[in-house]
């Protein structure tokens, strides 16, 4: 079965890859003085045209996985990684939305909001979108340096919820800022215990809030150092009382290095980001920090010391074939258009860990101790990047994760072992 959905998802995209260029250069020219009711159109994706004022564009995102483990781990898969489908659209010059959906048996809503963009500096959001927390989080999936995302960006930033958010922009971008506040705590701040009460009222968590700045501070030296930019978030919930701390999990998500203790308050989180773009080369850090308080969780009711989940990463890429990396979407010669695309090289260093605020006395593995025995991950990654065309992406990663603690690990007794994977994706 998987070797037939293999060959399936290879044969798709290789069609793409050919078929998507050609569609591209053969776009309908309207006739002089004449605007058809409705038209379909290219815009590097279908497109239609409802008037003069609507416009509805077709979105389509597939990622096919090969993954090899160490031989220790029995757990060679292959499978899809994305399968989704959506709609980008625009009325008349203020009014954009996105509604976006898993093609999955048991898929869910990703993306489903509205946009208000009358004044650049106030805009305003409403619906079902990512809180403005994290820049790797922010970046599409699709469009990202690696296989995966950072385990900082999957566990500390909350990802995707329903709420209202204003945001604007200053000094053509120079300045950028958003605030919003949230009904839950995102997808990854989900409660995944059981949820219980003594007085017979299961609360829920949230509601949250989140807001996120970022500058170019060296922009008015302009030369090298222009696109220099550096960023900075805060956010804040709620979290009922139970075992609804955040989780360490492998890149896979197959092992729990830190499984949930039980928490009660607040649970606040920040970070700091920064990525520079000197032609060919990008540099990308991120370092944040969640604490969730752990109100009358001790033996008679006592306070313990917050739970601190910590996280970084450090990335550089190369664009060999010379392309510059800031906003990069299109290869300067693809494939099948007298060139080979653009070929990427790139390596990434991170560690999450999740410890106690209070380190006084031997840790413990027990979910009330007052000092909890500390586990980390940290992954080292090597990447390449295929990019056929604007449309067609090929990425193997070379994954190695060191654990902390040899009692919670995914070999027993292993700290430390590699992965393989290899990925052929299609986006427009």
């Amino acid at each position: 079965m998987l070797r037939t959905q293999a060959a399936a998802c290879s044969v798709v995209v290789v069609a793409a890859s050919i078929l998507l260029p050609a569609l591209a250069s053969a776009q309908d020219t309207p006739q002089a003085d004449e605007t058809p009711a409705i038209s379909l159109r290219w815009r590097n994706r279908p497109s239609i045209q409802i008037g003069e004022h609507v416009r509805l564009d077709i979105r389509l995102k597939l990622s096919y996985d090969w993954r090899e483990f160490d031989p220790d781990i029995d757990e060679d898969d292959s499978d899809w990684r994305v399968r989704r489908t959506g709609i980008n659209g625009q009325i008349g010059d203020d009014i954009q939305f996105e509604v976006e959906h898993d093609l999955n048996s048991d898929g869910r809503w990703r993306d489903v909001y509205a946009n208000w963009s009358t004044f650049r500096q106030f805009e305003v959001r409403g619906g079902r979108f990512k809180v403005p927390f994290g820049r790797e989080t922010l970046t599409s999936i699709t469009d990202i340096d690696f296989a995966f995302r950072a385990l900082t960006s999957s566990v500390i930033t909350p990802s995707r919820d329903t709420g209202v958010m204003v945001h604007g922009r200053f000094l053509r971008r120079g300045l950028t800022y958003e605030v919003g506040v949230f009904d839950d705590d995102g997808d990854n701040g989900e409660l995944v215990a059981e949820q219980f009460s003594v007085r017979g009222e299961v609360e829920d968590i949230g509601p949250s809030f989140a807001g996120r700045v970022t500058a170019t501070p060296l922009r008015p030296l302009a030369g090298t150092f222009a696109n220099l930019r550096v960023g900075a978030a805060y956010g804040q919930a709620r979290v009922p009382e139970g075992l609804n701390s955040f989780i360490g999990s492998t890149v896979y998500g197959t092992t729990e290095f830190f499984e949930p203790v039980y928490v009660k308050g607040r649970r606040s989180r920040m970070g700091v980001e920064f990525t520079y773009t000197p032609g060919p080369v990008g540099l990308t850090a991120e370092w944040m920090q969640a604490r969730e308080q752990r109100k009358n969780q001790g033996l008679g009711d006592d306070d313990l010391s917050d739970v601190v989940t910590t996280g970084w990463y450090a990335a550089a890429t190369w664009l060999l074939t010379g392309e510059d990396k800031e906003n990069f979407n299109n290869p300067r010669d693809s494939l099948f258009a007298g060139g080979f695309g653009a070929v990427e090289v790139g390596a990434r260093i991170e560690k999450l860990g999740v410890e106690s605020a209070d380190k006084t006395g031997p840790p413990s593995r027990d979910p009330r101790a007052e000092h909890i025995y500390p586990n980390s991950n940290t992954v080292w990654s090597i990447g390449v990047n295929w990019f056929m065309n604007r449309w067609v992406r090929v990425t193997l990663n070379g994954i190695h994760e060191e654990l902390e603690d040899p009692q919670r690990t995914t070999i027993p007794g292993v700290t430390g072992y590699w992965s393989g994977l290899g990925r052929l994706q299609l986006v427009f």
